[in-house]
């Protein structure tokens, strides 16, 4: 016996009350319809439909009731017409191949209504999940935004009296307490790149990245960014330039988001790189793009990775000192709400460049009118990414 969907009515005088008023339909219309060889196709279609109907609503045994009902039926079509009488072996035949028919059809109306009501629970279930991860997401974002409000002032008294201490120390004991100080004001540094990141990465989950939208000019965000970062290459004996033409065009973007992703790109540059090294930052007309690319001469990135740089986390085992493996990820999310697309470039031993493309003025407002300002798009990759 086949196992009833859990979706089918439980009554059984609506599973059987169905079947039986199609057998009934069809013992009636087989009593009154004139035994008129035309008449039997269509007589014997609607038969069908009855056995089908019966077993979605009902299961197989209703079906197959039906389809007893049904062969009754058709018995009273056989000479002498209007006795359910069966005088020839060709009418056995004829009625055991109904017998038959009727029962697959039976079966395969219970395969058929199981599955549109799987299919229905299905989407059902996913559209409920789909529900619960978004309101996950929400309560997520939240409680980051909460944790993350009540560590930032403390972690900026942390960061001001660290500041006044290195200031204040003199030579001597005082040198230490400076390096000291310095240390602990890059901790702190650290602790809030990494609250940051985690900010970022439940908004990018709620589906939905807060941008600043204003006229920029890539000339004066790559200069800001070589100024941050001098100190930290000079260090390192590594030589930073900026290669930018005249005349680039405005550009409508996020400055602190698009120096964010610029950052981090700048920042894994400098990590990789050994001593000695160079980092190339540049800035170009792209079609009706502006094309960022950071370049370094670094350690290089596998080819079986490259496909996977810019997932989340997964840029985490290659971090020398620590981190999320969020960076990459979240650079990707603020550069397709942006409307451009971010790539990658790498050969071991070789160094790798990164690239990403923000639409120009113009182009940016055009995008923001076609699509809603600051929806995302999805970016095609040559290199999908980490």
């Amino acid at each position: 016996m086949s196992s009833l969907p859990a979706c089918y009515s439980s009554s059984p005088v609506i599973r059987y009350g169905t079947a039986l008023i199609s057998g009934a339909a069809a013992l009636l219309l087989a009593t009154q319809v004139p035994p008129v060889w035309s008449l039997k196709l269509p007589l014997v279609l609607f038969y069908a439909v009855l056995i089908i109907a019966s077993a979605w609503v009902g299961g197989l045994w209703p079906g197959l009731l039906a389809t007893v009902l049904c062969v009754t039926g058709a018995a009273y079509w056989f000479e002498p017409h209007g006795t359910p009488q069966i005088g020839h072996p060709a009418d056995v035949v004829g009625l055991v191949l109904f017998l038959l028919i009727g029962a697959t059809l039976s079966l395969l109306g219970e395969n058929v209504a199981r599955g549109v009501r799987l299919e229905r629970a299905s989407r059902e279930l996913a559209e409920n999940a789909a529900a619960a991860e978004r309101s996950v997401a929400q309560i997520r974002e939240r409680t980051l935004a909460m944790v993350a409000h009540d560590l930032r002032d403390p972690l900026a008294v942390i960061d001001l009296n660290a500041g006044l201490i290195a200031k204040t120390s003199t030579a001597g004991a005082g040198a230490d307490v400076s390096r000291r100080a310095a240390v602990v004001r890059r901790t702190v540094q650290r602790m809030n790149r990494l609250l940051r990141s985690l900010l970022d990465t439940a908004s990018i989950d709620a589906g939905r990245i807060a941008l600043d939208l204003a006229p920029e000019s890539a000339a004066a965000v790559l200069a800001e960014l070589v100024e941050t970062h001098a100190d930290e290459a000079e260090a390192k004996r590594i030589q930073m330039r900026s290669e930018v033409p005249p005349g680039l065009p405005s550009l409508l973007c996020d400055r602190d988001r698009i120096l964010q992703v610029l950052t981090n790109l700048t920042v894994n540059a400098l990590k990789f790189t050994p001593r000695g090294g160079t980092i190339t930052l540049r800035a170009c007309v792209s079609g009706r793009f502006v094309r960022f690319s950071v370049t370094d001469t670094g350690l290089g990135i596998d080819a079986d990775k490259l496909p996977r740089i810019f997932e989340r986390y997964f840029g985490e085992h290659r971090k020398q000192n620590g981190g999320l493996g969020l960076g990459l990820f979240i650079a990707k999310a603020i550069v397709e709400a942006h409307h451009g697309t971010i790539e990658v470039e790498s050969s071991v031993g070789e160094g790798s460049s990164f690239a990403f493309t923000v639409p120009v003025l113009r182009q940016a407002c055009a995008t923001d009118q076609s699509r809603g300002a600051g929806s995302a798009t999805t970016s095609e990759h040559r290199s999908p990414a980490a």
